[in-house]
C-alpha cells in the first residue's frame, strides 16, 4: 500500500465511526444532508451498465445501502462491499448477513477474484492535502479489479458553494487521467450541481 495514504484513511475511518455513534444507521452518518441525494447518486452509479446478474464491488460501501437499492432496481446483481469504517460494516453485516462485506483498506485487501463492475460513492472528498494523487491511485486500483466497468463520483470543482475542508476534483482533469486507462470514458455532470460521476469501460458497453 502506498505509504502516504495510511494516515488519511485512518482519519477517515475515525470520522465516520463518530458519525455512526451520533446518528446510527442514517444517511447523515454517510455525510448526506438528504435521503434524496443518496438515492440520486445511487441511481447514477447504477446506470453504468445493466447490472442484473453481474458481480459488483462497492468501494466505501458504508451500511451497504447501495445493495438495498440494487436489490430493488437490478435483480440478480452479486454485491460485495468494502469499507474502512468498522461501525458501518458491522451494521451492514447485521442487515445483510448473506452479502460479502469486509472492513479493510482497498489497497490492503486481497481478493481471490475480479468483479464485473467496481463502484465508489463519495470516497474522495476527505482525502486531504494529497487528495489528487490518492484519487488517481484509487481509480487505478478499482480499474484493476474490474473486468467490464468502473463508476465513481466526486465533488466537483465546478461547484460554486465549496467548503474549505473538502476536496473538489476538476472533472476534466479526472477524465484526462481516466483516458490513460481506457479511451471508453463517460462524464456525467447532469444530476447535481456539486457532484459528477465518471464511467470507465474496459469493453464495449453491452
Amino acid at each position: 500500500m502506498p505509504e502516504q495514504i495510511t494516515d488519511p484513511f485512518a482519519r477517515i475511518a475515525d470520522y465516520y465511526d463518530g458519525l455512526v455513534r451520533k446518528y446510527g444507521h442514517d444517511p447523515r452518518a454517510c455525510d448526506y444532508g438528504r435521503v434524496e441525494s443518496q438515492k440520486i447518486k445511487f441511481r447514477v452509479l447504477s446506470e453504468v451498465l445493466p447490472l442484473g446478474n453481474l458481480s459488483l464491488l462497492d468501494v466505501g460501501c458504508g451500511f451497504a445501502d447501495f445493495a438495498t437499492f440494487l436489490g430493488e432496481h437490478s435483480p440478480g446483481v452479486r454485491y460485495s462491499g468494502i469499507d474502512l469504517c468498522s461501525a458501518m460494516v458491522d451494521e451492514a453485516q447485521r442487515n445483510h448477513p448473506n452479502l460479502d462485506l469486509r472492513m479493510a483498506n482497498i489497497f490492503d485487501a486481497a481478493f481471490d477474484r475480479t468483479f464485473d463492475v467496481v463502484t465508489a460513492n463519495g470516497i474522495f472528498y476527505l482525502l486531504g492535502d494529497q487528495a489528487w494523487p490518492m484519487m488517481q491511485q484509487l481509480i487505478e486500483r478499482m480499474y484493476d479489479l474490474a473486468t467490464k466497468a468502473v463508476a465513481f463520483n466526486s465533488l466537483s470543482a465546478w461547484a460554486t458553494d465549496q467548503e474549505a475542508s473538502e476536496f473538489y476534483a476538476d472533472p476534466l482533469r479526472v477524465v484526462e487521467f481516466c483516458r490513460r486507462l481506457t479511451p471508453r470514458v463517460v462524464l456525467r455532470h447532469d444530476y447535481h450541481s456539486r457532484d459528477f460521476t465518471v464511467y470507465l469501460y474496459k469493453t464495449d458497453r453491452s
